[in-house]
């Protein structure tokens, strides 16, 4: 098989493939295999595309964050836990 489509990712490269011979291949093996003739993506996929939705709805989230860490700035934290100076064998501990 020959691909020509420099735009065609592995999972498509898997599937047509897969309705050719009836057989799963791995995208992590054409990857590979595309690697081992010389062949890669010229820019590897970092993370996945986000939507318009999902942009909005992860700025919304890191504004929230935000103002947590303001928010935290006004608490203050108290260790009221009880401290016992003696141990069993009677000795001080300075």
């Amino acid at each position: 098989m020959t691909v020509t489509d420099c735009s065609v990712t592995s999972r498509t490269v898997a599937q047509n493939i897969e309705s050719v011979t009836h057989h799963s291949v791995y995208t992590r093996t054409i990857r590979r295999r595309l690697q081992q003739r010389g062949l890669s993506a010229r820019r590897p996929l970092l993370g996945l595309p986000l939507t318009q939705n999902h942009r909005l709805l992860r700025r919304q989230w890191c504004d929230e964050i935000r103002m947590w860490a303001v928010e935290w700035n006004k608490v203050v934290f108290t260790d009221e836990s009880r401290i016992c100076l003696q141990h069993h064998h009677g000795r001080i501990r300075v």
